[in-house]
């Protein structure tokens, strides 16, 4: 008894030490952002938004002030409508110019976020209806190309003033981060230019998205090989949606700033919303910054009708630019108490159409009940017709055969990235139905369909011309020899001409010219007959 009296003291000592450490590994440390730079574009000096974040204005002295040509200065404007409904930081200022200009961020090496924000409206001296540019990264990577803020903002219903675009880049050992934004060349009639409202640099960790050398690559839906996003590629967000939640704000996340969005506009068929918002997690399975809790503590299910669940799928249809691959990733936590054992709540994956898995069971790949887990899918939206502008991407569960007869399937969070392709290029066309301005002939790619119908057109025109030409020579020397009634005896309309007398069996030649002879273009009588179909008179 006295030793269980000493141990007493030393147990709660105990106790009290690991409490803190217990609670800490049941919640969700933020991720610490080494860079993590927020730039309000066309102010000056610090400025808070909604969310307490402090941005930096771009106006010298500022070090995040751009690169731009001495003669070719950009202006800072403030936005005409002053909506109150728009936030003030970061849309209501902004950069513009007509020439282009370079944000150079001074980062650790390392793949970065970076958010572009825009407010489609018209600034003082630039009407908003002629915002057309591209936006490069590190001179590499084409992450917009003849955007339109206005135009896009009309595709979405005219309601949404503001846009953001988020991408992933890497950036290697020794380099910075630019970002050049470059007007569309203006034509005739109109003067494009390029404009920002407010830039986002956040560091993440290094294979948040990008695949680990030393784990499998995701599978390559359709192919029969797994599919390695190295750090070679640029990834721009599609989607980021927390299935049967609500939406979580930049602050809501996990020290990234990523905004999540509820997914019951992208619903095809109908779900229930299980939610366990007191729910305590196990990050056992996946690292605890990957998504924010509240991600793993709502999903939407099939529901109880087995019936009705055996004869349908769950199904999204997500908007996305065709002739693209897209990183899939889907986010799962079994949190029904009624689940609790590998196989009693099977079921099948299938993306754009396809199998991408045969079994998915979330607590066998998590381990446990409670425990987040993702799995990731790489697939390609083929690009049907020249002028497809949206393809849907379609995320389809259907319940498997389950071991306690739970017809079932579950999904907590979707994340869709489109990846550059071979060309680094991430730029899709403007919508559908609107008729943005393209460069001048000259400055098209050769590789497109505009410059082989100018390549054409251009051949087309030498060849008739040499036609024409060859066809009035060949009129004049037929008329020549009729008026001589002999060959060989004419002087010369050009500097030189040579031809060959085979009348009656003699041949001669004739030289008209004071030049050399191999510089003189020659003719015999069978070759003057042949260009002129016998000496037609047509």
């Amino acid at each position: 008894m006295a030793n269980v009296s000493i141990l007493k003291p030393i147990l709660l000592v105990f106790l009290l030490f690991l409490l803190p450490h217990i609670s800490i590994a049941n919640s969700t440390p933020r991720y610490i952002a080494v860079d993590n730079i927020s730039l309000n574009c066309g102010s000056a000096g610090n400025s808070t938004d909604m969310d307490k974040r402090m941005w930096i204005g771009d106006l010298e002295p500022s070090r995040f002030a751009p690169i731009e040509e001495r003669n070719q200065k950009s202006i800072t404007s403030k936005a005409q409508s002053q909506d109150s409904s728009v936030e003030t930081v970061p849309y209501m200022t902004a950069r513009l110019s007509y020439f282009q200009f370079t944000y150079v961020f001074p980062v650790t090496s390392g793949p970065k976020f970076v958010r572009l924000y825009f407010y489609a409206d018209s600034y003082f001296g630039f009407d908003g209806s002629l915002a057309f540019f591209t936006v490069k990264a590190n001179s590499k990577f084409t992450l917009l190309r003849n955007f339109s803020v206005s135009i896009l903002a009309k595709h979405l219903g005219g309601s949404k003033l503001t846009l953001s675009k988020e991408f992933c880049i890497n950036v290697e050992e020794d380099q910075k981060l630019s970002l050049t934004f470059i007007p569309t060349p203006s034509t005739a009639s109109s003067r494009f230019f390029a404009f920002v409202n407010g830039i986002e640099i956040v560091s993440m960790p290094t294979y948040l998205y990008y695949s680990n050398p030393e784990n499998p690559s995701p599978p390559y839906v359709g192919q029969n090989f797994l599919f390695s996003i190295d750090n070679s590629r640029a990834l721009e967000m599609i989607l980021r949606l927390n299935m049967g939640g609500s939406s979580i704000s930049p602050t809501g996340d996990t020290g990234m700033f990523r905004e999540w969005s509820p997914d019951i506009p992208y619903l095809l068929s109908g779900g229930v919303i299980p939610r366990q918002p007191d729910l305590t997690l196990k990050y056992l399975a996946i690292p605890n910054y990957i998504a924010p809790d509240n991600v793993y503590r709502s999903a939407i299910t099939m529901g109880p009708n087995i019936t009705w669940n055996l004869h349908s799928n769950l199904t999204w249809g997500l908007p996305v630019d065709p002739g693209f691959n897209y990183l899939v990733r889907l986010h799962f936590c079994e949190i029904e108490p009624n689940i609790t054992m590998a196989g009693e709540r099977p079921f099948i994956i299938y993306i754009d159409n396809q199998t991408a898995e045969g079994t998915a069971d979330v607590i066998m790949w998590s381990g446990g009940r409670d425990t987040p887990v993702f799995q990731d899918y790489v697939v390609l939206i083929q690009k049907m017709g020249v002028e497809d502008h949206k393809s849907t991407l379609f995320i389809a569960l259907h319940p498997g055969k389950a071991t306690n007869a739970i017809y079932d399937a579950i999904l907590n969070g979707v994340e869709v990235f489109k990846l550059s392709d071979s060309n680094d290029n991430l730029a899709a066309p403007n919508p559908a139905g609107t008729l943005p301005p393209s460069p001048p002939l000259a400055q098209l790619p050769a590789s497109t369909s505009n410059s082989r119908k100018t390549r054409f057109n251009a051949t087309g025109t030498v060849v008739g011309l040499f036609l024409a030409l060859l066809t009035l020579v060949c009129c004049v020397v037929v008329w020549k020899l009729r008026a001589s009634k002999r060959f060989g005896s004419y002087h010369p309309i050009s500097k030189c001409w040579l031809w060959s007398n085979q009348n009656k069996g003699n041949s001669t030649r004739t030289k008209v010219s004071s030049l050399p002879e191999e510089l003189c273009l020659q003719f015999s009588l069978e070759e003057i007959k042949t260009a002129t179909h016998n000496i037609d008179k047509d």
